[in-house]
């Protein structure tokens, strides 16, 4: 409603997990595509989530999208004349983050422009990434940008202000932001997360006494050196000892490989940011490579016992016995999370008893459906999965039990885990549960944290501060660990407004409903093609005859572009008491009748003159979006132009490339042209045609 209002042309959905976005978003899509059929649409999303993208645009909204990989560029190739783009022959596409950051095909998007892009799951966006350059550059070229995602604040303010400046274009644009909890959707059962305690066996209590000796150590040390890979490194370590003392081995063995080659772990190496490495589900090797404490012959030695501990705790894992009578006792499907591919192996290995499948990020797009497949269909009861599962995957029909084999750092990734379930079309109660290690990190502060979640979660909004792993770290390894790790939310970044049209919306659904209700009704009736008129006698009044017209008016800008049809009423009273008859009836019929012409050009221009007013603010917006997206399209237009010139030796390849780039420029600009002559076209709105519809007479 907020787009065919045109209240902006940003716009941020973001919410809860299962909610309906993806059928929100396509709603937008088919309302532009309605509005323009020469329409361009380009839908960004991780490539596991294309097909079900593309299927959810065919079923809902009977939209035909293509999904653009190399594969299906390879093969326009061969079949379009070499200057035609093939990304401007496709009406609406479907692509990953990943393969359009790629230089070649970044290139090959600049200069054009969408008449809407949407970004799902745009949070992966809001860091300094090749990524979330890809987003921005679309977002610049976007007439309607629309950005999806149920975690929006992850904690950090400035990743937030970049979320919401996507596609700014660098103008003051306003972002329109939505968010609907559980409770706002209505009919949903609650959650239940319970959080089960572990008891550790005593070799994994020794081991995470050391490792937490060590790394606070370590921590402590790096307080004012700056060392934030030194920070990170321990934060890994934390986690994968959470995850599984296997997991935790594997990574102390390949930190003593790398402290062992000096040339791999220089003394004061730059250390890495802190990032959701939610993507990644394989061990972290790159953050295990900054150096700790100042004493190196100490922390080898530590990390000697404790990797000794680690491969003790590994051949007798508490949390893997947990999982197993957990199962055996819940006795129907489930899906089973852990952060690292790795422990995912580890829970294989463990559960060979019962017919499962796993889902992690090294599977080809081939193996990762045919997982889905075995389990959705039921050839297989469990569904092990990290991350790599934990976003835009409707498992909601199969079951309704999600496990956590550890607490993930970053909260809101249990969020997502039990969003593949508790969705929209749910018909029983969700069962999400927490495995904690009793008297660890895991349960001192990131258990405490996650209750706290669940107990505020119908009263969060798009812009509450969520902790991110870095907070969760300083809380548990920190020497001064932060009296409260969720905030409050966020202040706002400039240019956010957060719309209520609930109520619009409900008498929109009502005035939807009695449509449908006539349009299937009159679909049993033959109703003749031409002017009708109804008489309806009433008994016992003196008030003299009324009559009642319906038009349907037909509205065009000056170049004669459709805007709108409407059905448009009006009334009169008889001057004389006339008594119904035939001849009654056809004068009232007669469009020619001068009172009624009179009347009827009245209201025509009472129609333009409200119409005129209302439909100026819009203009005004599409017009500043459409200029900011031209004066983008110069600005990048002449820094691309300066790299494509690189002057061959023997062939003019260069100067074809800049050609091309420059053709396809003015043809962007050009359009852009276009459009802005469309726009005006709206300061001269005109009836085209008032042709009568039906009439009553009411004597």
């Amino acid at each position: 409603m907020a787009l065919a209002r045109g209240d902006g042309c940003r716009f941020l959905i973001a919410d809860a997990v299962g909610l309906g976005k993806t059928v929100e978003a396509g709603l937008m899509i088919a309302e532009v595509v309605h509005r323009r059929p020469d329409t361009k649409a380009m839908v960004i999303c991780p490539a596991g989530l294309r097909e079900q993208w593309k299927e959810e645009l065919r079923t809902r909204f009977n939209l035909d999208a293509t999904i653009f990989d190399a594969g299906r560029l390879a093969r326009a190739a061969t079949q379009l004349p070499a200057d035609v783009n093939p990304w401007a022959v496709e009406p609406i596409v479907i692509a990953s983050i990943d393969y359009i950051k790629r230089p070649e095909v970044m290139r090959s998007l600049e200069t054009l422009i969408w008449d809407i892009v949407v970004l799902d799951e745009a949070h992966h966006l809001a860091g300094r990434s090749d990524r979330a350059a890809a987003g921005s550059m679309l977002g610049d070229r976007a007439r309607v940008l629309v950005l999806l995602t149920a975690t929006p604040h992850s904690g950090d303010d400035q990743a937030f202000a970049r979320l919401c400046s996507l596609g700014s274009a660098g103008s003051s644009e306003p972002l329109i932001t939505f968010r609907r909890t559980r409770a706002d959707a209505g009919g949903h059962v609650a959650r239940r997360a319970p959080l089960l305690r572990v008891r550790p066996t005593h070799a994994e209590t020794a081991m995470h006494a050391a490792l937490m000796a060590y790394a606070q150590l370590v921590w402590n040390q790096t307080a004012q050196t700056g060392l934030s890979g030194a920070r990170l490194a321990m934060s890994v370590l934390a986690r994968r000892a959470c995850s599984s003392a296997g997991s935790l081995a594997r990574s102390v063995e390949r930190r003593l490989t790398l402290m062992n080659d000096e040339s791999a772990l220089p003394g004061m190496q730059p250390g890495l940011p802190f990032d959701d490495t939610g993507a990644d589900d394989d061990e972290p090797d790159t953050a295990l490579r900054s150096a700790g404490l100042h004493d190196r012959t100490d922390e080898r030695r530590r990390l000697e016992h404790l990797l000794e501990l680690a491969r003790t705790a590994a051949a007798d894992e508490s949390k893997l016995h947990a999982l197993k009578r957990l199962l055996s006792r819940a006795r129907e499907p489930a899906i089973v999370f852990t952060e690292y591919r790795d422990t995912l192996q580890r829970i294989g290995n463990a559960l060979t008893h019962e017919e499962s499948v796993q889902l992690h990020g090294g599977l080809t797009p081939h193996q990762r459906a045919d997982a889905l497949r075995r389990f959705t269909r039921g050839d297989a009861r469990l569904l092990l999965a990290t991350d790599a599962a934990s976003e835009g995957l409707n498992l909601h029909q199969r079951c309704r039990l999600v496990v956590n084999l550890e607490l993930p750092w970053t909260p809101l990734r249990l969020e997502q885990r039990a969003g593949r379930i508790d969705r929209i079309g749910q018909e029983r109660r969700v069962h999400a549960v927490h495995l904690v290690a009793a008297g660890t990190c895991e349960e001192v502060t990131v258990a405490r944290l996650v209750s706290r979640i669940n107990r505020m979660h119908g009263a969060m909004t798009a812009l509450t501060r969520m902790p991110d792993e870095e907070r969760v770290a300083e809380s548990i390894l920190g020497r001064h660990s932060p009296p409260e790790l969720l905030g409050d939310s966020a202040p706002n970044p400039s240019g956010i407004i957060t719309l209520d049209l609930r109520n619009e919306a409900l008498e929109e659904s009502r005035r939807l409903s009695r449509s449908r209700a006539f349009a299937a009704a009159s679909a049993r009736v033959h109703v003749p093609e031409r002017s009708v008129m109804a008489h309806v006698r009433r008994h016992q009044t003196n008030n003299p005859p009324h009559c009642l017209w319906v038009y349907r008016f037909v509205l065009t800008t000056s170049e004669g572009r459709l805007v709108w049809e409407a059905l448009v009423p009006f009334a009169g009273t008889l001057t004389a008491r006339r008594r119904y008859s035939t001849r009654l009836m056809r004068t009232l019929l007669n469009t020619d009748l001068p009172a009624l012409r009179t009347v009827l050009a009245n209201h025509c221009a009472l129609v333009l003159q409200q119409l005129r007013p209302s439909v100026r603010p819009m203009l005004e917006r599409y017009s500043a979006r459409e200029h900011s997206l031209a004066s983008v399209l110069r600005s990048r237009h002449a820094r691309l132009s300066a790299g494509l010139l690189q002057r061959g030796l023997f062939d003019r390849r260069d100067e074809h490339l800049a050609y091309a780039q420059t053709s396809l420029l003015e043809e962007a600009l050009s359009q852009s042209a276009r459009r802005l002559r469309e726009l005006g076209g709206f300061d001269n709105l005109r009836i085209d045609a008032a042709e009568l519809v039906f009439a009553l007479l009411l004597e």
